[in-house]
């Protein structure tokens, strides 16, 4: 991304906790994101993506969290978004 924007991803310390930072720019680009992945899975195709966050301009996450929550440990550097069909789902053991 080039413009500014909020796309924050941050776990607890035990990372079963997660919290999503976002303002509209980065819930729009979030949904850009998804909805590459979903025209991809109506083809039957089993896409996945990546966000990153960086020092760069073009950094798709940014690296901010709220400083006053304890729950607010880890910041995520790195999310893999996949897709999947049906059939790679139970494949891989990630449907019944």
């Amino acid at each position: 991304m080039t413009d500014d924007h909020l796309l924050s991803f941050v776990t607890d310390a035990s990372s079963q906790f997660l919290s999503v930072h976002a303002d509209l720019r980065g819930i729009e680009y979030l949904i850009e994101k998804l909805q590459q992945l979903r025209l991809h899975l109506l083809e039957n195709d089993c896409p996945h993506t990546h966000l990153f966050a960086s020092d760069t301009a073009e950094s798709e996450l940014t690296t901010t969290k709220l400083r006053d929550q304890p729950d607010e440990e880890n910041i995520v550097y790195h999310v893999k978004l996949y897709g999947w069909n049906e059939e790679w789902a139970r494949r891989h053991g990630l449907k019944a």
